[in-house]
């Protein structure tokens, strides 16, 4: 299938400073949360490469542990932020489904939540499979879908039920497919790697205000941007209504908000 605007949209989205900040600064504190079981899987010391590396929080961690990595994405404005935060850290702009590597160049590679952003995933998992020496490990992260998700149930619940029928995304790779573990044991097999282990990883949103759900994908995610921003005025702020005072009923904490972004771990192993 020719997923050609949807790259555009993830190319248009990515290279937005103001996009990329939102997600540094607030849609990343989830992504946080799923370093440490990733980098848990590995053993320090070994030549890494973070593909789909984005603002380096994976790269930055790896590096002060011990390993030897590179990062890799297609986004300067994500890498200017990897720059900063892991200044001694290799980082080059380049495209997940056509790596400047050469065959076997790396022990291990990861992928915090950048897959699914790809245009041709399985091209870009034959790729990781290249880079990797024989036996190597693939340890990669992604958002459970709706029917594990709170909060991505709420957002596409909210928008079918209050978004104009007009706007349409771009066809597009399923966002949430290496979240089923059937579907991501089938797409490893069929690039080398074999599924090793899956689970759950429980990250989260803390927010002092409900509105924060929406702001944080209407602002900082590429996909969610795109399918809200063209709404018109009226169906906006309804979902946005929706969104808020479901998020206010449902993941009130103390003061604040818990929003639960539970994400799914996967870890490979080249054959």
């Amino acid at each position: 299938m020719d997923f050609k605007e949807f790259a555009r949209l993830e190319v248009d989205g990515w290279s937005d400073e103001d996009l990329a900040e939102t997600y540094v600064t607030r849609f990343s504190r989830a992504t946080d949360m799923a370093v440490a079981p990733m980098l848990a899987c590995l053993e320090p010391g070994c030549d890494l490469l973070d593909l789909c590396c984005g603002q380096g929080n994976l790269s930055a961690a790896a590096h002060d542990s011990g390993f030897r990595v590179t990062g890799l994405d297609f986004s300067r404005e994500m890498l200017a932020h990897a720059h900063e935060r892991a200044p001694d850290v290799v980082f080059i702009v380049g495209d997940a489904q056509e790596m400047p590597f050469d065959d076997g160049a790396f022990d291990a590679v990861t992928c915090g939540f950048g897959l699914m952003h790809v245009p041709d995933q399985p091209k870009a998992l034959a790729e990781v499979a290249r880079v990797l020496r024989p036996g190597g490990r693939f340890v990669m992260a992604s958002w459970h879908g709706p029917d594990v998700s709170e909060t991505f149930a709420l957002l596409y619940g909210s928008v079918q039920a209050h978004g104009a029928t007009s706007v349409k995304m771009p066809e597009s790779p399923d966002f949430h497919q290496f979240a089923r573990e059937t579907t991501a044991r089938d797409l490893f097999d069929k690039a080398g790697l074999t599924l090793d282990r899956f689970e759950t990883i429980a990250c989260h949103w803390d927010l002092d205000d409900p509105a924060g759900v929406i702001e944080i994908f209407q602002n900082g995610a590429p996909r969610a941007s795109y399918l809200l921003t063209n709404q018109p005025k009226k169906n906006l702020q309804a979902i946005r209504k929706a969104i808020t005072a479901e998020a206010r009923r449902k993941f009130a904490n103390g003061d604040g908000w818990k929003v639960p972004m539970p994400a799914a771990l996967a870890v490979a192993t080249r054959r």
